[in-house]
């Protein structure tokens, strides 16, 4: 007789200048799993999002929300979920990039936050995401303000619990050369196109790789 298959949980978090939104194809490709999704506050009007999230749930971090995901789980090694993928995450942004380049987004955010965030999304290889009625400037600024400042080097590397990585060969966001300086090169799964974007350009690989990875996890 065949043992049912466990319930699957993942939680959801998107990078900077995104909302949960972003996750929608991706989400759709998973079947029956519960999902949490998590808002970081940059952009309003997403899908209604979660505070909390059950702990055996698997974390599922794209650019920023990755770096976001390890800010939570500390340097204890006992993060609040049971598996990590990273979609074109990092563990720190600086100094793989420039500080000078995100001090530079946040003079142009605070000048003309429609226009920087434009330009941002034309970068990562996709149409513009919201109306700039929806962008909260203030929650914007301190996103790049992590982006300089945290550093989860240590979280990383103290993590007790499997990791994946999924990135793009084409993405000018995190260069495939800061990700395989971050995740170890043979254990990457690599995408050759989709630009920062890939939950929106190949939402049905990214789900695939989510799913394989699951179901490894599971007893």
């Amino acid at each position: 007789m065949n043992r049912p298959t466990p319930k699957m949980h993942f939680v959801f978090v998107h990078g900077w200048g995104f909302n949960p939104a972003i996750w929608r194809d991706v989400i759709g490709n998973i079947g029956n799993a519960e999902v949490a999704l998590i808002d970081l506050g940059f952009i309003a009007g997403g899908p209604k999002a979660a505070a909390t999230w059950p702990s055996d749930a698997i974390a599922v971090g794209h650019s920023l929300g990755l770096l976001w995901l390890l800010h939570q789980a500390g340097e204890e090694g006992t993060p609040p979920f049971r598996g990590l993928i990273s979609i074109q995450g990092f563990d720190r942004f600086c100094p793989y990039i420039p500080p000078s380049r995100v001090a530079g987004m946040r003079r142009g955010l605070r000048r003309d936050a429609g226009q920087t965030l434009e330009a941002f999304w034309r970068g990562c290889g996709t149409e513009s995401f919201a109306s700039p009625e929806a962008l909260n400037v203030d929650r914007l600024d301190e996103g790049l303000g992590w982006l300089m400042d945290w550093d989860e080097n240590k979280a990383r590397a103290a993590l007790a619990c499997p990791t994946l990585a999924l990135a793009a060969r084409d993405d000018e966001v995190v260069p495939q050369a800061m990700s395989e300086a971050i995740w170890r090169s043979d254990t990457i799964h690599w995408s050759e196109t989709g630009g920062h974007v890939l939950p929106l350009k190949h939402p049905e690989w990214c789900a695939n790789h989510v799913l394989d990875f699951a179901h490894a996890l599971q007893p």
